[in-house]
């Protein structure tokens, strides 16, 4: 039987309440356990903070910021105990299931799971980021993935581990220039030291889902050296077969200009309209068939409401480039929808029904829209 490793707390009871019963994982920080609240009896995860560490402002702070966030793709926090005496824990909800680091050891997710991926993390990072937090370590130990309990769903997933989370506008933790992220999820702007905005996350969210799409690190160098000089200078390959949508969207959320990429709330509309697209090809496959190349099925559509983050925290504006492609994506969808219905609502024999005229544009817009016309007219 192996020995217990240095300062192991397994078997400890803390607080007269939790009981520590296996190590889940362990950080920069502390240790994670999976622990047993002995007074409402349910299972735990015990984040134990190591002895004599000084950082005992980030420590308040990562209780503070999780207590205040309510989400159903956030991990919940139950109690904290950061006073004077040691050991200091948070006490917060334990997720059966295996990480999305776990996960992605058996090989790329379907395309369908990385969809419901997307959409769980993005609208997690936005109640986040409406919070004027930034989370900064964004990557796939970081995601949690539990059973939804719904047919068809491989899994729902949390995001975890504020424990170096930056507080838009509060007094620098660290020291300026530090770099704090894991290597191989770091944005650009993150490597130069500059302060991290919402659209940090988004960059590192964006190398999460490709990597779930191709089971690969799109930047593998785990040396800190090595993954500043490659996100300096290059850009994440997107491979072409995971598909137009799917690359136009990691492209955006992987700019290299933060002010290039959208907000995580526009990356929860597209990733359920990817969703969706999916659907709807499938419904409209028993009525008309599209050519297999349009895509015309898969297209976003631009959100009813835009969802704004306080000024201190957003990305300075919709991007123009990731505007654009919004409202082309709901133009089209809009025009498509029309001729769809106007070929299933004709009967055997009855003329095609007219496709609706196309609205005035400027070019290259027009010219896009007139393709993805050709392409589904019958």
């Amino acid at each position: 039987m192996a020995s217990p490793r240095p300062g192991d707390l397994t078997g400890h009871l803390l607080g007269d309440r939790y009981e520590l019963a296996t190590r889940l994982g362990e950080g920069g920080m502390g240790v994670v356990y999976r622990g047993h609240d002995t007074m409402l009896r349910r299972d735990v995860a015990v984040k134990v903070f190591r002895d004599g560490t000084t950082e005992i402002a980030r420590t308040a702070s990562e209780s503070q910021l999780l207590a205040a966030l309510n989400h159903p793709s956030l991990v919940t926090l139950y109690d904290a105990h950061l006073g004077a005496e040691e050991p200091r824990y948070l006490v917060m909800e334990y997720v059966e299931g295996p990480t999305l680091d776990e996960r992605l050891r058996r090989g790329p997710l379907p395309e369908a799971a990385v969809s419901r991926l997307a959409e769980d993390l993005a609208d997690a990072l936005d109640a986040v980021h409406r919070a004027g937090i930034v989370h900064r370590d964004v990557k796939p130990a970081n995601v949690l993935l539990r059973s939804p309990g719904v047919s068809g769903e491989e899994f729902s997933a949390k995001l975890a581990d504020f424990g170096i989370a930056y507080l838009v506008d509060a007094t620098r933790l660290t020291t300026p220039g530090t770099i704090i992220g894991s290597a191989a999820y770091l944005s650009p702007e993150q490597v130069t030291g500059a302060d991290p905005r919402a659209s940090t996350d988004v960059y590192s969210l964006g190398l999460v889902l490709l990597e779930a799409l191709t089971g690969r690190r799109a930047f593998a160098q785990n040396d800190l050296r090595e993954a500043v000089l490659a996100r300096l200078s290059q850009d994440p390959v997107i491979p072409s077969e995971i598909g137009h949508e799917w690359g136009a969207l990691l492209a955006a959320m992987t700019a290299r200009d933060p002010a290039d990429r959208p907000t995580a709330r526009e990356v929860v509309t597209g990733a359920r309209n990817l969703r969706a697209g999916r659907a709807a090809a499938v419904v409209s496959s028993a009525t008309v068939a599209l050519p297999s190349e349009s895509g015309a099925t898969r297209t976003a559509v631009l959100p009813s409401e835009t969802a704004v983050l306080p000024p201190d925290t957003a990305v300075d504006g919709t991007p123009r480039r990731w505007r654009r492609w919004l409202a082309v994506s709901a133009l089209a969808a809009f025009v498509v929808a029309g001729v769809i219905t106007g070929i299933s609502i004709g009967g055997v024999g009855d003329e095609p029904a007219s496709p609706p005229a196309l609205p005035a544009l400027e070019e290259p817009l027009a010219a896009h829209l007139q393709q993805l016309m050709d392409a589904v007219s019958p």
